[in-house]
């Protein structure tokens, strides 16, 4: 069995600012030891306007019309692998890919992703993982957050890892059952927002720097009952619309209040979620929102030593964990746990489309 292992991890989240591309070499002496890793290439593509109004409405459209923007949406996904892939010269082992999440009720027995993992292996000619949370609901786990399954292989010197995605989420690598789960809402709202004011997102978060706080608003967001839950547990988008948009609503006359006032209450809320103290790894695209990074620092003191790492680490982490998570499912080995998602087991999770390479004669 080969020492090192190119594996092509795809992300599609819920902030919907691009589909993350991250083309990693993972590195493991013999079995059983922890990997480690270099991402050798990565990038973030930018999803066509009407392909983004798309995802965006994708929980209100007919079956037919969601079935039409996953083809648009696998269309897409294939052309940026193929790109990469000339790109880079050679084809990795597989891709592994997350998919675009439109469900996640696992109480009620489901969570789906669009993103069919047998269309998208035929369309770019290469193995394909994935399908990763379905498994793990069938289980009677939550199916999310996936991402600790990776983090325990990789970071585990770290004490914790926060990504501060369109949902935040939080996992605890160290020790022998990691932990994780879905804070609360993050870049989702500070986005939406945003788009009130005219931008996509608060670059640097310099449009909340220069509100105030609104007393009343931080005080209903932070009575939201979701926080108070014991994990496991995790967020949908629908949850995010249902419950927290509509608190946002009497106050958006004044936006930029509005960003101040969600940046220190996301920030109060990961410190809950933190209540020792040790190294923090922090990544996704609110580790680049400068005013945010401020309020946590703000809000954890001197107990925690936050670093966010390297510039690919910070924006692609979470594919890089895909591509990780995909590659135990090529070596049959369990890459979703129990302890994070609450199921009745650990799994070895991911369709597989194309066939193994790893099993493959020279």
């Amino acid at each position: 069995m080969p020492q090192s292992f190119e594996i092509l991890g795809l992300m599609s989240g819920s902030s919907l600012d691009g589909l993350d591309l991250a083309w990693c070499r993972f590195y493991r002496t013999s079995d059983g030891t922890p990997f480690s890793y270099e991402i050798l290439a990565a990038e973030c593509r930018t999803f066509p306007q009407g392909l983004k109004d798309k995802l965006a409405l994708c929980r209100e459209m007919t079956a037919i019309q969601l079935i039409e923007a996953e083809v648009e949406f696998l269309g897409f996904s294939a052309a940026a692998i193929k790109d990469l892939c000339q790109k880079v010269g050679h084809l990795p082992l597989v891709v592994a890919s997350h998919g675009h999440t439109v469900f996640h009720d696992p109480s009620a027995g489901y969570s789906v992703q669009i993103g069919n993992g047998g269309i998208l292996s035929g369309l770019c000619g290469l193995p394909v993982v994935s399908d990763f949370r379905t498994l793990d609901v069938g289980l009677g786990g939550q199916g999310a957050p996936l991402v600790p399954g990776a983090e325990a292989a990789l970071f585990s010197d770290y004490d914790a890892c926060l990504n501060l995605g369109g949902i935040c989420n939080i996992s605890f690598p160290k020790g022998a059952h990691a932990r994780g789960f879905d804070i609360g809402p993050c870049n989702q709202l500070l986005n939406f927002v945003s788009l009130q004011l005219g931008y996509e997102y608060d670059a640097g978060g310099r449009l909340a720097s220069t509100g105030n706080v609104i007393p009343e608003l931080l005080q209903a967001l932070d009575a939201v009952p979701y926080y108070n839950l014991p994990s496991p547990k995790s967020l949908s988008n629908e949850s995010v619309a249902e419950i927290w948009l509509p608190i946002l609503q009497p106050w958006m006359e004044n936006p930029c209040d509005v960003l101040h006032t969600l940046c220190q209450h996301v920030a109060a809320k990961i410190a809950d979620a933190l209540p020792l103290g040790g190294r923090l790894l922090v990544s996704g695209g609110g580790a680049f929102n400068s005013f945010l990074m401020e309020q946590l620092s703000m809000k954890l003191g001197s107990a925690w030593q936050i670093e966010t790492g390297d510039e690919k680490l910070s924006g692609f982490k979470e594919a890089l964990c895909f591509a990780l998570l995909g590659l135990k499912r090529l070596l049959d080995e369990e890459n979703v746990l129990a302890s994070v998602t609450g199921a009745s087991r650990n799994s070895v999770s991911g369709a597989l489309y194309g066939g193994n390479p790893l099993l493959k004669k020279p």
